[in-house]
């Protein structure tokens, strides 16, 4: 299988070994204190050093924090001005603003890491697949605070398409109920997971296909960086999906190969001079909801309602 060669990049985060598809990831500028008006919160923007161009030309923001958005959010709406993401996505507040890769925030200030990590992989899912199910302006929002680097990029594209075509996904919201989370380094996780295959198997408004149905379910794989808010007063640090390997399966008993490919992928690394750790530990919806850790997150995947 061609592997995504972003994947690669979390090993090169911890070592000078070079790896295929290195990128440079986002830096962000000292932070500045913004008076807020009197119909919003107090917010605290960091600008990136290379802010780039709004990406809808049409965008007219008009306070700081909407600015920072219109340089993410590919279709403008007012709302983007003010919208708090916990309000309006139905997200834990851990989760509030658009974010970068924090090379300098280790994974263990998350407490207990690999429930984090896996909370995060359900997060992801449940949002994206929210947001392509029912089309809404504001989803980018939801999508775009969920992911950073290219996780961001593409899902914010294929989200815009539906907008533009009042086209939507024929699958529900949903999110993988377990994930594995295979591997860790200082400042990245590795988790794979199979739910749900998404992207094919559309549908106009109108209930035609639009396209040829998907694969009953698709095997993941994510890395997530540690990540740093952009647009909030509060430190804001928390995983964050940056790339994912797809690979359509007949069903999910095909997982453990998917797994041991990952492992020997880690290998790979570690031989290159990479740091990571093994982790091999399931995360499930129902040990999150039922018994979370002292230390991990507290948010229930249960209670997300469509």
């Amino acid at each position: 299988m061609a592997l995504v060669g972003a994947l690669a990049v979390a090993a090169a985060a911890c070592s000078s070994a070079p790896t295929p598809g290195d990128r440079a990831l986002g830096e962000s500028s000292a932070p500045s204190v913004v008076p807020a008006a009197n119909s919003g919160p107090v917010v605290e923007v960091v600008s990136p050093s290379s802010p780039g161009p709004r990406l809808d030309p049409s965008a007219e923001p008009r306070t700081p924090l909407g600015e920072l958005r219109a340089r993410y959010l590919p279709v403008w709406s007012p709302e983007f001005d003010w919208a708090f993401p916990p309000d309006v996505c139905g997200s834990d507040w851990a989760l509030d603003a658009i974010a970068e890769p924090a090379s300098d925030v280790m994974v263990g200030v998350l407490g207990d890491h690999v429930a984090a990590a896996g909370l995060s992989v359900m997060r992801y899912e449940h949002l994206l697949s929210e947001a392509l199910a029912v089309p809404d302006v504001t989803g980018q929002l939801c999508v775009a605070v969920a992911t950073v680097g290219t996780a961001r990029a593409e899902a914010l594209e294929m989200l815009a398409a539906h907008l533009a075509l009042g086209t939507r996904s024929t699958a529900p919201p949903a999110y993988p109920d377990e994930v594995r989370v295979v591997a860790l380094s200082l400042t990245t996780a590795l988790v794979v997971a199979c739910s749900t295959a998404r992207g094919p198997g559309e549908t106009a408004e109108s209930g035609k296909p639009a396209r040829t149905p998907a694969a009953p379910v698709t095997l993941a794989a994510y890395l997530l960086p540690v990540s740093r808010g952009l647009e909030d007063a509060v430190a804001d640090v928390s995983f964050r999906v940056s790339d994912i390997v797809r690979h359509p399966a007949a069903d999910c008993s095909e997982l453990e190969a998917w797994v041991a490919e990952w492992d020997s992928r880690v290998e790979e690394w570690v031989a290159e001079g990479a740091i990571w750790q093994s982790v091999s530990r399931l995360v499930s919806a129902e040990q999150l909801c039922g018994a979370p850790a002292p230390h991990g997150p507290t948010e229930c995947p249960k209670d997300w309602v469509s």
